[in-house]
């Protein structure tokens, strides 16, 4: 399940992710994004948590699928992506990713945080708000 950690009024979303993800989630994100970029952002930052990783193996596969391809076609709308979890595993990945996407969209800033810097992560992708 997805749910908003807080509202912004740039061009921020902040998610937490619990439990499972659905096609409504997936769903929930791209209007949510589609809504920043009608009101003028060019580039949407991202914070994305992840209460435990067991949602990684309750994914809805269409969902996770349908979310991946539609995140590739908006990749160039992406800014900042903050990951926030307790896993050394994910900071690999956000290390790696960071570099290598980062060829494709300058713009783009990925960045790892563990579940007790939530505030730092809030402030990585909406500075001052």
């Amino acid at each position: 399940m997805l749910k908003e950690i807080k509202p912004f009024k740039g061009n921020s979303l902040a998610f937490e992710l619990t439990d499972t993800f659905t096609e409504e989630d997936s769903g929930l994100i791209k209007q949510l994004f589609e809504e920043k970029l009608n009101n003028g952002a060019a580039h949407v930052n991202l914070l994305i948590k992840f209460e435990n990783l067991s949602v990684m193996w309750h994914m809805n596969l269409k969902a996770f699928l349908e979310g991946e391809i539609w995140g590739f076609r908006h990749f160039n709308k992406i800014g900042r992506c903050a990951v926030v979890a307790h896993s050394d595993v994910i900071k690999s990945v956000v290390k790696v990713e960071n570099k290598i996407l980062h060829l494709v969209n300058t713009a783009f800033e990925e960045k790892y945080f563990d579940t007790a810097q939530l505030n730092e992560a809030l402030q990585f992708i909406a500075p001052g708000e």
